[in-house]
């Protein structure tokens, strides 16, 4: 997910496959199993802990009482050999700190990232028939990745290092109705290395920043049936004046029985393999679908898509 940070690749072979690397190939793959059964849509809708990797503000939802751990395993288009996630929040006064690891492989290379999430009450809500409290979070990320392919006929090897912050905010706007705001890569610093020679670092400034915008409205069906639309718009380039900024849409429904059962399913207008994008940017339409179940204090989420699926236990205590 996240995709569109490859558009602020350069188009010499040494730049793209920096910028591909090192800042966006992990986030191709999926940050939650909730999120891509709804085509990576989700940034107001919380659930597991894994939906803090895609909005740092979402780890303020409680799962257990002092805290919760999530692992999964899943496959893709990208890192189509293995992914693995491990993840822990703590809870705590109204606050959250929470702790993600993934090691993502493909048959072109892998990349190890770590995460440490901190969340909490931004503002509270003053008045009860206003605007409810905003949460605030951040993920601190560090990537480390070593990948191989071809730009221009050209075979390109790189590796390298990248330390990345992302910030959210999540609202219960109002009664139905959440709302998210999310910045990933708003800063950070990189090192790198193609083919064993042209070494690079420097800043990651905001030209390389993907600006997401999400909205959640809930309405209950009957008591027992409760329906969830996320909708998200992810902005690319919006302060660069060398690319065109792109815009990609993404929208889910989930049905969820008696709080225990649910039933997603997501469309997306966006694109599918990251590597694309270093030297074009083609839209696709994107179908997704998941069902998940919640049983004392455990979360089971199931995602699948075209050549990919996953999934995610989670235990809160």
């Amino acid at each position: 997910m996240l995709l569109p940070l490859l558009l602020s690749a350069f188009v010499s072979p040494a730049r793209s496959a920096d910028d591909t690397l090192f800042r966006v190939y992990s986030r191709a793959a999926p940050q939650s199993a909730v999120s891509r059964s709804l085509a990576g849509a989700g940034s107001a809708l919380s659930h597991d802990i894994f939906q803090g990797l895609l909005n740092p503000a979402l780890t303020t939802a409680r799962i257990g009482a002092k805290g919760a751990f999530e692992a999964g395993y899943g496959r893709d288009d990208v890192f189509n050999k293995l992914a693995l996630p491990f993840g822990a929040v703590f809870f705590e006064n109204g606050g959250a700190l929470g702790v993600f690891y993934r090691y993502l492989n493909g048959d072109s290379g892998a990349v190890h990232e770590a995460t440490v999430n901190f969340a909490g009450r931004l503002f509270e809500q003053m008045d009860p028939e206003e605007a409810g409290p905003v949460d605030f979070g951040m993920n601190i990320r560090y990537e480390n990745s070593k990948w191989r392919y071809n730009i221009r006929d050209s075979a390109i090897s790189a590796r390298g290092s990248s330390l990345i912050l992302d910030i959210g905010f999540y609202q219960k706007y109002l009664p139905g109705f959440d709302f998210s705001l999310v910045f990933s890569n708003v800063a950070g610093y990189r090192w790198s290395e193609a083919d064993g020679r042209d070494k690079s670092e420097g800043w990651i400034d905001g030209r390389h920043c993907l600006i997401t915008v999400g909205g959640l409205y809930s309405l209950p069906i009957a008591g027992t049936f409760l329906l969830r639309i996320p909708v998200d718009l992810e902005v690319a380039n919006a302060f660069s004046k060398s690319r065109p900024t792109a815009y990609m849409p993404r929208v889910g429904a989930e049905l969820r029985i008696a709080q225990m059962y649910s039933a997603r399913f997501g469309y997306a207008r966006a694109t599918r393999d990251p590597a694309e994008l270093i030297t074009k940017f083609e839209l696709e339409n994107l179908f997704f679908g998941g069902v998940g179940v919640a049983v004392k204090g455990f979360l089971l989420d199931v995602f699948a898509g075209k050549n990919e699926f996953g999934t995610t236990i989670t235990y809160g205590y």
